[in-house]
């Protein structure tokens, strides 16, 4: 069997067209494809906008009721800063405070024990130790 020229031609013809109609299709498919993944992006990026513009709104919302507790918590602070620095000017320690001191010196030493005074302490160090444990709690600094 021979092919002649004319065959052959013929036949890469075919292959050809084959080749191009394949490639056609494929080409729509895929931008097919392509177009179906953007509206699925744009969509998701639509409900995406929608829950931020929600938490949005929330922590307006949070932000707004966090500012009033915070001057209200400040105001506190600042009343509860004077009352301690009423307890501090008057020297006496509370009974209900020797008495846990008595209890914990009986529990660690023993029955022996003497406690001949009970002084608030006012070295500097627990001065700075009030001082953080107060800034601790002030509202307007954790900004």
């Amino acid at each position: 069997m021979t092919i002649h020229w004319a065959d052959l031609i013929l036949i890469l013809a075919f292959v050809g067209a084959g080749c191009a109609v394949s490639y056609l299709m494929l080409l729509h498919k895929l931008r097919q494809i392509v177009n179906e993944r953007h509206l699925q992006i744009a969509d998701q990026l639509a409900a995406l906008d929608d829950a931020i513009r929600a938490l949005e709104t929330r922590l307006a919302e949070h932000h707004a009721a966090s500012e009033l507790t915070a001057e209200a918590q400040s105001v506190a602070d600042s009343s509860l800063l004077d009352d301690t620095r009423d307890q501090e000017q008057s020297d006496a320690v509370a009974p209900d405070i020797q008495a846990v001191i008595t209890a914990a010196a009986v529990a660690a030493i023993g029955q022996n024990v003497q406690i001949r005074s009970i002084k608030p302490a006012t070295s500097s160090w627990s001065q700075q130790g009030r001082v953080l444990v107060q800034g601790s709690h002030n509202a307007r600094a954790r900004r």
